[in-house]
């Protein structure tokens, strides 16, 4: 995989999950600006934004579709990250999940761009 930035947003989902949402870009600039972007129409909706940050990573995902629940199983990850990079790995379930410190455990509707059909 390649070194490319990765926009993490994390939301609160009904009964306390967090639920993951990730953007690919190219640059750190790209991530940010489209992170103002997202940031803007999620806080005029009802979705409490929990951590939104752009870093570098080599997770790719396929693209971000709303409505996605309609025609896809929710996949869950272990998403850590420090000042300048995040990695994420898949996980079975968040169900009792207890990750180390300074990583979460997320749903998504998203899966890696490697097992997107």
């Amino acid at each position: 995989m390649k070194l490319g930035f990765l926009m993490i947003i994390f939301t609160l989902a009904e009964g306390g999950q967090l639920s993951g949402a990730f953007v690919n870009t190219a640059t750190l600039e790209e991530c940010e600006q489209r992170a103002a972007v997202v940031r803007g129409i999620l806080e005029q909706g009802d979705m409490p934004i929990e951590q939104m940050v752009c870093r570098a990573s080599e997770a790719e995902f396929e693209p971000f579709v709303h409505g996605m629940e309609a025609y896809t199983e929710p996949q869950s990850y272990i998403v850590s990250f420090d000042d300048a990079r995040a990695t994420v790995e898949k996980a079975a379930s968040c169900d009792g999940a207890a990750p180390a410190p300074g990583s979460w455990c997320v749903t998504s509707m998203q899966k890696f761009a490697s097992e997107a059909q």
